[in-house]
């Protein structure tokens, strides 16, 4: 039997984004278990940056839901994630969650190439702003198989069913969710990580944020990203910079710690923190 987890980003119960991910799941195949998380009913605190997750038995110390989050997703089969649009990007908690994701590199080893569907529910066409870009990160990290980015307009809670076709189309993913091919990026998105934003260099050169892919920006306006094994989100490069990089900051930090408490030392005594 496959697992089948539902990951609900928003406070609205019954609404778009929930609708939609429980009749995507309600439409699998027969033998599936489906789960549902509601992120926004979970504690998540802020990444503190000590890097223990990053030894190969330490679970994340913070004493909060994300150990339990993520363990479900590695035992899924697939992932359907719902999140709306807000002021121009993602839900924030979904934002709070993929800055967890420091120690990717081992929850890929179960999630790499498990289906992952994204469901985006938004209000005002022109406000999408930077959420395709910010909400493939996770996925992204995560190595999963992308079915679909599926943005749907609609505001007010289950007003997405108004759209016969959107029912359908839930229904279409979640007959085909383990038999789809992987989501294929437009003419004018990264072809690598599916990006919809880029950076504009001199000479028409252009570069994907996301996964750091560069290319040109032809006459037509249609990117073009030569073919590269060096992508960030390979498999490699995650290793690469999460076990790499990172790891080696942690102990450049301990060599350094001395010269780095000298610096912050005049600091110290300037507290003019405000609360309420």
């Amino acid at each position: 039997m496959k697992n089948v987890l539902g990951l609900i980003i928003s406070h609205r119960k019954l609404g778009n984004s929930e609708i939609l991910v429980k009749e995507i799941i309600n439409n699998t195949p027969q033998d599936c278990h489906p789960e549902l998380i509601r992120l926004t009913d979970m504690k998540i605190e802020p990444c503190k940056a000590c890097y223990l997750c990053l030894q190969p038995d330490n679970d994340c110390p913070i004493k909060d839901d994300f150990n339990f989050i993520v363990n479900k997703i590695n035992q899924a089969d697939a992932l359907i994630i719902g999140v709306p649009i807000y002021l121009l990007g993602p839900h924030g908690y979904y934002k709070m969650l993929s800055d967890r994701m420091v120690s990717a590199f081992k929850f890929a080893a179960f999630t790499a190439g498990k289906p992952c569907i994204l469901v985006v529910p938004y209000g005002a066409k022109g406000w999408e702003g930077y959420t395709k870009t910010a909400a493939l990160v996770m996925p992204r990290l995560l190595q999963m198989k992308i079915i679909d980015f599926w943005q749907v307009e609609a505001t007010l809670p289950g007003e997405s069913l108004f759209d016969s076709a959107n029912l359908e189309y839930a229904r279409h993913l979640g007959e085909k969710l383990f038999d789809s091919e992987a989501y294929v990026p437009g003419i004018r998105e990264c072809p690598y990580c599916g990006s919809d934003l880029f950076r504009l260099h001199p000479n028409n050169k252009i570069e994907c944020p996301i996964c750091m892919t560069e290319g040109i920006l032809q006459a037509n306006n249609i990117p073009y990203f030569p073919p590269t094994d060096n992508w960030r989100f390979s498999a490699s490069n995650i290793v690469e910079h999460f076990d790499g990089w990172v790891r080696n900051m942690k102990k450049k930090f301990y060599a350094e710690k001395e010269q780095l408490k000298e610096v912050q030392k005049v600091y110290r005594d300037k507290d003019w923190w405000i609360k309420p």
